[in-house]
């Protein structure tokens, strides 16, 4: 029989339960923060060097981030594993899951050294002068060295995250981005008996910053935890079955946005500042809906690890109403005082003019953009990573790239024509993730036989 949960826990209203979401989002959100103000950092330092140096730096980011994108999404199944682990109360399995993370994290490192062999055909591939090409290539090459530190660290975390601790990888993070910002001008700019080294020297401070992350984890899960743990194969499946499809999903992701980024570019130079400015600005409202969203992603896992499936519905209502709340907020602000929040990227009035009106598209997909968030969490935290990948892959190819170039180039609409791509794209997966979720047709996903059948008892019952 289901273990259901007590009356009380039934009764609970949704005023209680937003706190508990609160309290599991604000970590991630200050975590994400700090890696904002680390890229900040970046972009200052780097930007005294001059243009060529910084255009080197974000190309070479570029390569980084879309390399990054498959590790980063496949360790996610490690939190999810170990949040339903955490709702089993069965510690052994979490711990597990870590230090199947770390297994998993070592070869994923190495693979990205062996794809850094492959810079020259990467950078000719993304375009660029030769000579940023060539400073791209140093400063990819030695932050590809530190990709397997940052992994280990990155898929520890997910751990602590999954198991409900949202505060260590936040300590964790903010001591790694800060080593990072005080590293960068003294190896950019060079202090004392320390030579400069420009682009490379920004890169070996995020190297040595993850590096005293990852000490920083290790130390920490040593000494609650102990040792690593011998790893069950069937530990590293449920990881692999998990995270793949968030891996996969992540990088056609990225690949999509990337082009719908080359569309606007050739609409022109103003155009692609003001997409710029508007993205810089969007992020920032992104970021409490990403928070909450990992938080969601937690609730659901440890109510499915528990078998409270009806707890998994009420956690995402209140993670809902709070990312609406939050997200709905934003973009009242950027109605009301678009061109004063654009005004400070940029004095040029047109540019300024057209990226007003696309923080007023963005007040439009708040809360469609709240909900996919929120929506694709909780399906992931109950296991139903491989239908969001589908919906997420197929909104950004399908509906964001061909809309885009619909509304900008066969209408005439410009940048704002784009910019409605992303309603469409945003209100279509969010009805469908929605829907999916309304359906309970997350519980396919799991595991558990007894949950299962019921679901095909009611959709035999649904469509007769």
């Amino acid at each position: 029989m289901l273990r259901q949960p007590g009356v009380h826990q039934r009764r609970r209203s949704l005023a209680e339960r937003i706190p508990r979401v609160a309290s599991l989002s604000w970590p991630i959100v200050i975590s994400m923060l700090s890696f904002t103000a680390m890229e900040l950092a970046d972009t200052l330092f780097v930007g005294w060097l001059g243009t060529a140096e910084l255009a080197a730096v974000g190309l070479a980011t570029t390569a980084t981030f879309l390399i990054n994108g498959f590790f980063m999404g496949t360790l996610q199944g490690v939190s999810v594993v170990a949040s339903q682990a955490s709702g089993s109360d069965n510690k052994e399995r979490a711990l597990q899951s870590a230090s199947a993370g770390v297994l998993l994290a070592i070869p994923f490192g190495l693979a990205v050294v062996g794809l850094s062999l492959l810079d020259v055909w990467i950078f000719q591939a993304l375009g660029g002068e030769a000579h940023v090409q060539a400073m791209a290539r140093e400063y990819f090459g030695i932050r590809a060295l530190g990709a397997g530190l940052w992994y280990v660290s990155l898929a520890l975390c997910n751990y602590y995250q999954g198991v409900g601790d949202t505060r260590t990888p936040m300590k964790i993070n903010i001591l790694a981005n800060a080593i990072n910002i005080v590293l960068d001008p003294i190896l950019i700019f060079g202090f004392g008996p320390i030579p400069a080294i420009g682009v490379q020297g920004a890169a070996i401070a995020t190297v040595i910053a993850q590096g005293v992350g990852l000490v920083a984890v290790l130390w920490h899960f040593a000494r609650h935890s102990g040792l690593l743990r011998r790893v069950p194969m069937e530990v590293v499946r449920s990881i692999g079955r998990l995270g793949l499809p968030m891996g996969v999903h992540y990088v056609l992701g990225i690949g999509g946005f990337t082009l719908f980024t080359a569309l606007l570019a050739r609409l022109g130079t103003v155009e692609l500042a003001a997409h710029q400015i508007a993205l810089k600005v969007v992020s920032v409202s992104f970021l409490p809906g990403k928070g909450i969203g990992q938080a969601a992603t937690i609730l659901a896992g440890q109510h499915v690890g528990a078998r409270h499936y009806s707890e998994v519905a009420r956690s995402y209502q209140a993670a809902l109403v709070l990312t609406w709340l939050l997200m709905g907020l934003f973009g009242v602000s950027f109605v009301l005082f678009h061109e004063s929040i654009v005004g400070v990227f940029t004095s040029d009035g047109a540019t300024i003019a057209l990226a007003g009106k696309l923080l007023i598209v963005a007040a439009i997909f708040q809360l469609f953009d709240a909900t996919v968030i929120v929506t694709a969490g909780t399906l992931n935290g109950a296991g139903d990573t491989r239908f969001t990948m589908f919906a997420g892959i197929a909104g950004s190819w399908f509906l964001l790239v061909p809309f885009a170039y619909l509304f900008a180039y066969v209408m005439g609409m410009g940048a704002v024509g784009a910019w409605m791509a992303l309603v469409v794209e945003m209100a279509v997966v969010a009805g469908v993730l929605a829907l999916r979720f309304q359906r309970e047709g997350w519980r396919r996903a799991l595991v558990d036989p007894q949950v299962r059948r019921p679901l095909r008892a009611r959709l035999r019952r649904r469509a007769a």
